[in-house]
């Protein structure tokens, strides 16, 4: 049983490659498939929807999207969503809504949460339709049952304008959306953590990585055990690594890591390490952080890293999943597949221009091979494209 929300399963209908896409999901996703299967675009829409719990949904509804077709069904255009969510301390429950386009007059036409315990009638927590409808909060010890009325602009969603502290379950449910963070080693911005950054209260890494000093700085003060941890694994993957240090700058509050290293004489600074040491710094602290993202979403994370930190990195996801996030990540390296459990595996692949998700091992025909020739087999078969054309 997991003490940390998850999204447990995804539909989503209408976006881009998304036709009637059902995705069921697990603490630790490894997701493969070729170029084109929407890997990407799974990732893009999770984060629609975290960056509406945050404020307006912009006039081309994904920013950068101008000359990209968003609707990929014939007739009017729109897509639809289901989201299972398991709040761990609280009743699971369903997100759903739907947006209706074309571009620059969307809206959301309709929004629904409500609870998704099997057997049990739900309870309807928000009901929206246009620009109108209601918030509920069943009875709880110290307080009747409450219903509100609602009224909501038609470019936001209205689960992230929910403000009254009563609304226990809606509150939660869009914190845990707004909290979730998305990672892309093309995007770590590898010039901006070589500059000192400003010092905050618990800081997330940024998801260009930017403020990474900043967590270094958070995990060496507050978390020693932790920032020890990091050091002794780097010292592990990194040759000739001796120690991190971090500290202050000229400026007040600003703070730059310092590095040891076997063979030098002096400190070196993050803009002496290279571009593959700094990401695998940003994936280890993102791990170690004691209380991260409910949802990490990095895309292809052994971009630029040495084969051997495979296993390591690996296994830093798995132990972060399991204890206090969900993470799922994107990979077309077939070395890095074969670090994680075979269950972890997911594969999206397009049938008929329509993206599915698929669990190689729920496939007999995999599981019989990989018993035979071993888990080595999942690498042959991703790297000869078999995986994306046996059926599963």
């Amino acid at each position: 049983m997991y003490k940390h929300p998850r999204l447990t399963s995804v539909k989503i209908k209408g976006y881009r490659p998304f036709r009637d896409f059902v995705a069921t999901l697990s603490p630790l996703e490894v997701i493969v498939g070729s170029n084109g299967s929407g890997k990407s675009c799974l990732f893009e829409f999770l984060k629609f929807l975290r960056d509406g719990m945050q404020g307006d949904i912009p006039s081309e509804i994904i920013p950068g999207s101008i000359g990209q077709q968003i609707f990929h069904i014939p007739g009017p255009e729109k897509f639809a969503w289901d989201l299972e969510i398991d709040l761990a301390d609280r009743v699971p429950v369903r997100y759903q809504g739907e947006l209706t386009g074309p571009r620059t007059r969307h809206e959301v036409s309709t929004e629904r949460v409500e609870s998704a315990t099997e057997g049990v009638r739900p309870f309807l927590f928000l009901d929206r339709r246009g620009d109108r409808g209601f918030i509920h909060q069943p009875a709880g010890e110290v307080h009747a049952e409450i219903q509100q009325e609602m009224v909501s602009r038609r470019d936001r969603l209205a689960l992230g304008t929910i403000a009254d502290p009563r609304m226990k379950i809606l509150l939660q449910l869009g914190d845990y959306i707004r909290s979730w963070r998305f990672y892309s080693t093309f995007n770590i911005a590898t010039d901006k953590i070589r500059k000192p950054v400003l010092v905050g209260p618990e800081p997330w890494l940024d998801e260009d990585g930017g403020n990474l000093s900043a967590v270094l700085h958070y995990l060496m003060t507050e978390h020693p055990e932790l920032f020890d941890q990091l050091q002794l694994h780097l010292r592990g993957q990194i040759r000739g690594f001796q120690s991190l240090t971090v500290k202050a700058r000229s400026a007040p509050g600003e703070v730059m890591t310092f590095w040891r290293e076997q063979g030098c004489d002096r400190e070196l600074s993050l803009a002496d390490l290279s571009d593959g040491s700094l990401r695998l710094i940003c994936w280890f602290s993102l791990c170690l952080h004691p209380n991260p993202p409910s949802l990490i979403c990095i895309d292809e994370p052994e971009q630029g890293l040495h084969p051997r930190t495979f296993p390591v990195l690996a296994a830093f996801f798995d132990k972060a999943s399991w204890k206090h996030t969900q993470i799922l990540v994107t990979s077309h390296g077939s070395f890095f597949l074969l670090q994680f459990d075979f269950e972890q595996i997911a594969l999206l692949r397009k049938e008929n221009g329509a993206a599915k998700f698929l669990k190689p091992a729920l496939s007999q025909i995999i599981t019989d091979m990989i018993k035979d020739f071993g888990i080595e087999e999942i690498e042959l078969m991703h790297r000869s494209d078999e995986l994306e054309v046996l059926p599963l």
